[in-house]
């Protein structure tokens, strides 16, 4: 198949379906570890009641040691599993981002593509990376295998709209080919007088009635053929007839977090994605979303056909035999109701292969495995990547597997369950304190001795009413829960008072730092589609983070970049960053030279004190300056009519502003000459250099007073000269 080809033989497809079989046949002790990480995650086994004891009712059996014993549910591991993913999560939000050009030619326009991925992130693409990145977090620390998988496409959410189309509407559409007129200029050139000509003759001639029913199917492939008749007869009687008309409702970069073997498949031995052979993509849709993709995505209507007639609720797992597949529910965990009945399986299956010349590539067959015989869509994979939509990265490196990565369940199981069973002991022993057994006069005949809250133990001789004497609590429980909890927190990095910061500081470090190089993939996919697919009126939405418009065009983020997210954990302890501020402080006395750049350090600041208010607060240094020498203009033309403008004691920069109140008078002559002539101007031009000086010379003299000196030479020497 090359690149054109937008059908697949039929035996093509089962190739497919029997590769993916293969695939799920394989992934047998996949699904089994992620059974057991989830049963350890959320304390699920057999025989649990809701209070938390043993029933016999329940169990099946006699529960040990007794009725109503202990069945404490610990969630040790579902505790450090959160911890982690709040740690990611709140971290990818507060990392600073920014794009470093690939190529030198590039680096005047890092600071827009900088500018483009931050709103991405806290404008744009925030509430849907609120959910993914969680999700992601919750894949990448919590299962089993340790994955997280992220999809990252263009989100061209189309959607159908009843509207009134006017005859000179359908020729421009005719002309065009477009679906929708306002999609198109009235100094379009491809409206050619010929053809509009050509498509009256279409609509209105008799005899090309046929012809003209037609190209109205194609055009509105979802209308029926009862609906295209009637519009025909209405457009020729009215002059309009009311049709369906694509409207776009969003156009941006959209990323989805996939869970391996239930959203995505690809051969158990991959050690990298992006040379897997093969990888196949899930989806469930609706009746309604699969009717409307024929129109908005172009999907075959015959197929669609088919499906809709055959492929309702119809999973791949219903041949194979592995109820894992049929299992599968929208509403995990639980898994009570299976809503994929009413829907209809979509597979996304995407091949490296070469067509007759030789030439590689990945190609997309969209199918389902009730409509065999051919695909919903067919195609070349293009991406800007040139790669697969799917980024992926493994919680640890075991080996070269993908798969040999395990989730934090595996090596913790043994510890819940060891807290668990000193747990239930010291519960147990407080039920048979608080209500012991009791001794009571051996009857004739066999009797069973239970040992339990309140239960007769028989004896042959007693005298009064008697309790049987429990044995000394046992403290060596508690001594070894606590341990068990030691070595469970020293293991997964939480911070107690018995761990060593320094340590426990490089595990989180580590952690966010693995779990940001997949979100690192994800944004340079993400940079990529919208360098591709933006349009100039959509980049000119970019805001700032004061949310002033930041003007970009499509050649301010064009080139190749490297996408840089970066946190250092101990940021989002307050009381570390306040340290870390004074001490960058104190480090301004050691810098003479003036190497330093305050920028960077303000903004982190700012950020670390208070992400959202930092946003806002924080101007891109350009945008300062520019902000400097206008209002200082403004402030001459101020002077120019009598007013004399204000004079803050601090927060300006004065050397910047002097500078360009002298040069603004020179550069113009009604200004030189009204400093000339008007003795009220010239007063307050002459006061207001004295004023801007003064706080020049307030600089200088904090400078001296760190190093004894003022320099002779760079930025700082005799600025007020």
């Amino acid at each position: 198949m090359n690149a054109l080809d937008t059908t697949r033989d039929p035996e093509d497809i089962r190739e497919l379906r029997t590769e993916l079989e293969q695939i799920i046949a394989d992934g047998l002790e996949v699904w089994q570890r992620q059974d057991e990480a989830r049963n350890v995650r959320f304390n699920i086994w057999e025989g649990q009641s809701p209070d938390g004891r043993k029933h016999a009712a329940a169990m099946g059996t006699d529960p040990l040691p007794f009725e109503g014993a202990s069945d404490a549910r610990i969630p040790a591991v579902d505790s450090i599993i959160g911890d982690k993913v709040a740690l990611a999560k709140q971290a990818i939000f507060r990392a600073q981002v920014q794009a470093t050009p690939v190529e030198p030619n590039d680096a005047p326009k890092a600071a827009s593509v900088t500018a483009l991925l931050r709103w991405l992130r806290d404008c744009e693409m925030r509430a849907e990376l609120e959910t993914e990145v969680e999700l992601s977090a919750q894949h990448f620390f919590g299962n089993d295998p340790a994955l997280a998988v992220v999809e990252v496409n263009w989100r061209q959410d189309i959607t159908l709209v009843r509207r009134q189309l006017s005859f000179d509407e359908l020729g421009v559409l005719y002309v065009t080919g477009e679906s929708n007129p306002d999609n198109i200029a009235p100094d379009d050139p491809r409206l050619e007088p010929a053809m509009l000509a050509d498509f009256q003759d279409l609509a209105l001639n008799p005899l090309r009635d046929r012809e003209f029913t037609a190209w109205l199917t194609r055009a509105y492939p979802g209308v029926t053929p009862a609906a295209v008749k009637s519009a025909v007869r209405t457009l020729r009687k009215e002059g309009s007839a009311e049709l369906p008309v694509p409207v776009v409702r969003q156009n941006r970069p959209g990323v989805q977090t996939l869970n391996y073997m239930e959203d995505i498949f690809f051969p158990v031995g991959t050690a990298d994605l992006q040379r897997a052979r093969s990888i196949h993509r899930r989806e469930w849709i609706s009746e309604v979303e699969l009717r409307e993709r024929v129109v908005t995505q172009r999907w075959s209507q015959s197929w669609v056909d088919t499906l809709l007639d055959k492929g309702r609720g119809q999973s791949i797992g219903d041949q194979t035999g592995r109820p894992v597949l049929d299992d599968i529910s929208l509403s995990r965990p639980g898994g009570a109701v299976n809503e994929t009945d009413h829907l209809y399986e979509i597979w996304w299956s995407y091949e490296r292969r070469a067509d007759e010349l030789g030439v590689p590539g990945i190609y997309l067959s969209i199918w389902n495995i009730s409509a065999t015989e051919e695909c919903a869509k067919c195609e070349l994979h293009d991406d800007p990547g040139g790669g697969y939509p799917f980024y992926c990265r493994p919680r640890e490196r075991l080996g070269r597997q993908l798969t040999d990565s395990r989730g934090l369940t595996r090596p913790l199981a043994t510890h819940q369950q060891e807290i668990k069973t000193q747990r239930d002991a010291r519960a147990n022993y407080t039920q048979l304190v608080a209500s012991p057994p009791r001794k009571t006069l051996m009857q004739r005949g066999a009797f069973e001795l239970i040992l339990g809250p309140n239960a007769q133990i028989p004896v042959q001789r007693m005298d009064d009413f008697e309790l049987v004497q429990m044995p000394p609590f046992m403290n060596a429980s508690v001594e070894m829960e606590a341990t068990t909890r030691r070595e469970f927190d020293e293991y997964a990095g939480r911070q107690t008072s018995e761990q060593e910061p320094n340590r426990i500081a490089m595990l989180q470090q580590a952690g966010v730092d693995s779990f940001f190089g997949l979100w690192r993939e994800v944004m340079s996919a993400v940079l990529r589609q919208a360098r591709r697919f933006y349009t100039p009126e959509e980049l000119a939405r970019v805001t700032g983070p004061g949310g002033e418009s930041l003007a970009l065009k499509p050649e301010d983020i064009y080139g190749e970049w490297d996408v840089m997210i970066e946190i250092d954990t101990r940021d989002l302890n307050m009381e570390f960053a306040m340290k870390k501020m004074k001490a960058f402080g104190d480090l301004r006395s050691l810098d003479p030279a003036g190497i330093l750049d305050l920028g960077p350090l303000v903004e982190w600041a700012a950020y670390s004190l208070d992400p959202v208010l930092g946003r806002r607060a924080i101007k891109p240094q350009t945008n300062v300056t520019q902000k400097e020498i206008s209002d200082e203009k403004n402030n001459l033309a101020q002077m120019a009519v009598g007013v004399e403008p204000e004079m803050p004691e601090q927060g300006i920069n004065a050397q910047l502003r002097l500078q360009t109140m002298q040069q603004h008078i020179g550069q113009s002559p009604k200004l030189a000459q009204l400093y000339q002539g008007d003795e009220l101007f010239r007063a307050l031009v002459e006061n207001r250099q004295k004023y801007l000086m003064q706080q020049v010379t307030q600089e200088q003299n904090k400078q001296i007073g760190r190093l004894g000196t003022a320099p002779l030479q760079g930025p700082g020497a005799n600025a007020a000269a």
